[in-house]
């Protein structure tokens, strides 16, 4: 699974969205993936009561979380989701994010050995950020991804 593969396919890059609340930013997140098929509604509901249990243990960076859940709580597919945020909403902790990458593994090796290095290189470069939150249309964010 690519990242960028795993967008186009799924029709999955969001930019520029309002959102008041972390539950609704998560939301827009990964309704892409359920509409696509690639996992069930309760996977998004999943993820909430997560958050709301331990926290947002997926912010990777600041401005940046990983929304995600366990395959078990309905992956279909191993699929990405990307969304910008106009204006950063506040986790459960205090921390602000403006983007978001929805995960779905089938296991936790794809979520460690294929997932987690591509997310890794795309933000390596502090730049990608700044670029990120400038993009204006789903071809910038390809653009930035090949």
């Amino acid at each position: 699974m690519t990242l960028l593969e795993s967008l186009i396919e799924n029709n999955s890059i969001l930019l520029k969205q309002k959102a008041e609340t972390w539950e609704e930013a998560v939301n827009k997140c990964i309704k892409p993936l359920v509409d696509a098929g690639a996992v069930e509604q309760r996977y998004l509901d999943a993820i909430i009561k997560k958050t709301n249990e331990l926290g947002p243990f997926y912010i990777l960076a600041p401005g940046l979380a990983m929304p995600h859940d366990r395959p078990e709580s309905g992956v279909i597919k191993d699929s990405f989701s990307f969304v910008t945020l106009e204006k950063p909403v506040v986790f459960p902790d205090g921390q602000e994010v403006d983007i978001l990458i929805g995960l779905a593994a089938t296991s936790s090796d794809i979520h460690n050995e294929e997932a987690i290095p591509q997310i890794v290189m795309l933000f390596d470069d502090e730049a990608a950020f700044e670029k990120i939150r400038k993009a204006e249309s789903t071809d910038e964010i390809i653009g930035l991804l090949k």
